[in-house]
C-alpha cells in the first residue's frame, strides 16, 4: 500500500498533471486561434510561451546530458508545429533516458516554477510560505499585474505536442524504476521517510492544482477577451 501511496501517486500526479494541463492551455491557444483566424505562428502574443517553451525543453535536456540535433522557434516548413527541439541520446545511458521524461514535460514544469514563483512574490511578497493563505494575501498591484500578463503569455507555450508526450512517454519507465528503487531503499533505510514522501505527493497535487486554476483562469481570461 505505501507503494502506492509514494511510487504510484508520485507518477499519477505528473501524469495526470501532464496531460491536463496540456489539454486546458492546449484549448485556450484554439480558442485564440479560430477567433483570430491566425495560426499560433502568426500570433505575437503566443511568441513568449513559445520561447520560453522549446528554450525550456533544451535547457533541462542539457541538463541530463541530451544532445540537442535541432532548435527552432520558427514555423516548420509544413507549418504544422511553431517550433520544435529534437534531442540525440544514449539509449545506454539511465541518466539520458530519465532525462527524456523531465525533458519532454519541462515547458509545463518550468512555466510552473515561472507562475508560482512571480505569483508569490506578487500576492504574498515576504511572507513565508508557511502562512500563504487567502487571508494573508496582501497583493502588490504592480507584481499583480505583471503577474497576471505573464501567466496568459506563458501558459500559451505550457502545452504539450503529441512528440513532447510522446518524449516523455519513452522516458517514464525509467522515472518509474527511479522511484522504486528509491522507495525500496527508503523501505530499507529510512522508513519515517516514505511517510514523508507521501506528505509531499499531498503538495505536489496541490501545487498542479493551483497551475490547473491558474490554466482555468487564462481559458476564462482569454474567451472575454477574444469573442
Amino acid at each position: 500500500m505505501i507503494y502506492l501511496e509514494t511510487v504510484g501517486a508520485t507518477l499519477g500526479i505528473m501524469v495526470v498533471a501532464a496531460l491536463g494541463l496540456s489539454w486546458l492551455n492546449g484549448r485556450t491557444v484554439q480558442h485564440i486561434v479560430n477567433q483570430t483566424g491566425k495560426t499560433n505562428a502568426e500570433l505575437w502574443l503566443m511568441k513568449p510561451g513559445l520561447w520560453v517553451h522549446e528554450t525550456a525543453h533544451a535547457l533541462v535536456g542539457r541538463l541530463f546530458g541530451l544532445q540537442i540535433q535541432e532548435f527552432s522557434v520558427h514555423p516548420s516548413a509544413d507549418r504544422r508545429s511553431a517550433g520544435h527541439v529534437t534531442f540525440r541520446f544514449d539509449k545506454h545511458s539511465l541518466w539520458q533516458r530519465l532525462g527524456l521524461f523531465f525533458a519532454g514535460g519541462a515547458p509545463l514544469w518550468v512555466v510552473g516554477v515561472i507562475t508560482l514563483t512571480l505569483g508569490k512574490h506578487a500576492f504574498w511578497p515576504g511572507l513565508p510560505l508557511a502562512l500563504v493563505g487567502w487571508q494573508t494575501m496582501l497583493p502588490t498591484w504592480p507584481w499583480a499585474l505583471g503577474w497576471l500578463v505573464s501567466a496568459l503569455l506563458l501558459s500559451l507555450g505550457a502545452s504539450l505536442s503529441a512528440a513532447d508526450l510522446h518524449t516523455m512517454w519513452r522516458g517514464l519507465p525509467v522515472f518509474a524504476l527511479v522511484l522504486l528503487v528509491a522507495a525500496l531503499l527508503l523501505q530499507w533505510l529510512a522508513p519515517a521517510a516514505l511517510l514523508w514522501w507521501r506528505e509531499g505527493n499531498l503538495l505536489l497535487a496541490m501545487i498542479c492544482g493551483l497551475l490547473a486554476a491558474v490554466a482555468l483562469a487564462v481559458n476564462w481570461l482569454s474567451h472575454l477577451l477574444w469573442r
